[in-house]
């Protein structure tokens, strides 16, 4: 099985965003035995190392994490089932705690209690994290055993054999960034009918733009990355939807519940699946939902408890814009009034860090000479090509634009329209350049990961699990994009 989590002699690898380093101690720390056992895993990857931008795992361990999850999925013994519904239970009590921490005022909290309610969170946290290497072997199963059975129906060479093979991986219902963006597109076309200004708004648009910020400004901080929306990137937004190729009425559509339900209604009536295959597709789907709506469930907890962080960096006279960048013992630290990092060593980390975890336990290393060793240690050879292979996540034809490589959140700035936008992957606060960009290209990601139902959503092809697009493709190079056979040229490098 190959796919997202590469082999790379005795590592497994893939790329990873530059994540704040709070949240990948985070992470890190949720793989440990006693956590595994009780999500009901045997086997779990406690040891890894994290620098510039690709994550290395022991192959070992991840073989025997993989193989155990796809033993379950290849005995359909029930295994997926209770997984969907303890993850989607997880994920809705970590959704709803960030509904609580929303509404603390911390300045009242004392340190002590600030500490007790930090450290019941990182519980959910950890307890959600477990799960997340499940989702890449998850999806790569699905999406090869629904063309092994669709094969039975259609040919290969059918037109409509991957977009079904889409169609069958799409959430089972919309998660709040398919409501999101739906409900900007509706807030789009109201204001375009009302022939409103966008400069100078009537007091009805500024309320209904105010309601939907306060419904869904949480996504675009992603996890800790960014910053809410804002009123003027809602309008910006609405900006570009008022000028897309593509109607309002067309990209309301494409953005609405009503296109899965149609889409998979007409799938279902003309290929007519048995009783086995139409199972694979409702847990594939139940799925594709489940890891959506995880992701939210940390972005909207990790919003909640902004708020939290904030006070901790108030009462530490520590610059607020820094505080995810250090270490959980660290902010466990700053509650007991001991300092944070001095301004030399943020520097150092706001440039660059690396990590090296053994059994769930976090060593950061910020030191350029150590980091270099590292990268020494852990080098791994990315050979030059012109063609790189993916697999196709929204259909489209080829499209032809400049590169913006965006190995992070704080990249995507310089996406222009027509652009075609190159990424480890992206979250829920990528959307911004997503909506501009002419094609979206990943390093990784199955069939429900967020650039492959987005993309969909959007109508922008989309190619993912290229491996190593973001490592062989610069800025500002001239690729070619087969939308229809996953293939990315490089026709002129930017050099």
């Amino acid at each position: 099985m190959s796919g997202v989590v590469q082999r790379y002699g005795k590592w497994r690898i893939k790329p990873a965003g530059k994540l704040p380093i709070f949240l990948r101690f985070m992470i890190n720390s949720s793989f440990t035995h006693e956590i595994s056992n009780k999500c009901g895993f045997k086997y779990h990857i406690p040891n890894r190392a994290f620098i510039n931008h690709m994550m290395y795992w022991p192959a070992n361990e991840y073989d025997a994490f993989e193989a155990e999850i796809l033993g379950h999925l290849k005995r359909n013994d029930g295994w997926i089932e209770k997984y969907c519904s303890r993850e989607l239970k997880k994920s809705e009590a970590l959704y709803q705690k960030g509904m609580v921490l929303k509404k603390i005022d911390w300045s009242k909290k004392t340190n002590e209690e600030i500490e007790k309610i930090l450290f019941e969170l990182l519980d959910k946290y950890r307890y959600l994290g477990n799960t997340w290497y499940a989702q890449y072997t998850i999806d790569l199963y699905f999406e090869e055993a629904i063309e092994e059975q669709l094969v039975k129906y259609l040919p290969v060479n059918h037109p409509d054999f991957r977009h079904y093979v889409l169609t069958f991986t799409d959430p089972k219902e919309m998660t709040d960034v398919s409501k999101e963006r739906h409900n900007l597109i509706r807030l789009a076309k109201k204001l375009k009918i009302k022939k409103e200004n966008l400069k100078k708004l009537s007091r009805s648009a500024e309320l209904d733009i105010a309601k939907h910020l306060a419904n869904f400004a949480y996504i675009n901080r992603g996890l800790a990355t960014s910053h809410p929306y804002t009123r003027e990137e809602i309008i910006s937004r609405i900006n570009e939807a008022w000028h897309a190729k593509e109607s309002l009425d067309e990209m309301y559509y494409y953005s609405s519940e009503k296109k899965i339900k149609d889409d998979l209604t007409a799938a279902l009536k003309k290929i007519k699946p048995k009783s086995d295959f139409n199972k694979l597709i409702n847990q594939a789907r139940e799925h594709s939902y489940v890891r959506n709506r995880r992701v939210e469930a940390f972005f909207f907890a990790d919003y909640g408890a902004s708020f939290m962080y904030q006070e901790i960096a108030r009462r530490s006279n520590f610059n607020p814009n820094w505080i995810m960048e250090i270490s959980i013992p660290e902010m466990f630290s700053a509650l007991h009034n001991k300092p944070l990092p001095n301004n030399t060593e943020m520097m150092r980390r706001l440039k660059n860090y690396a990590m090296e975890v053994k059994q769930g336990v976090t060593t950061l290393i910020t030191d350029p000479k150590k980091i270099k060793i590292l990268e020494k240690k852990y080098r791994i050879k990315t050979e030059k090509v012109d063609i790189i292979q993916g697999r196709v996540a929204c259909l489209g034809g080829i499209i032809r634009g400049r590169a913006k490589v965006c190995n992070d959140k704080s990249e995507i700035g310089k996406v222009n329209r027509g652009d075609i936008l190159v990424a480890p992957f992206t979250t829920p606060d990528f959307i911004q350049a997503m909506e501009k960009a002419a094609a979206i290209v990943a390093d990784q990601g199955g069939l429900s990961s967020h650039a492959a139902i987005v993309s969909r959503e959007l109508g922008v092809p989309c190619v993912i699990a290229t491996e190593k697009g973001t490592r062989v493709i610069k800025d500002n190079d001239l690729l070619e994009v087969d939308a229809k056979k996953g293939i990315i040229k490089i026709i002129k490098k930017n050099d």
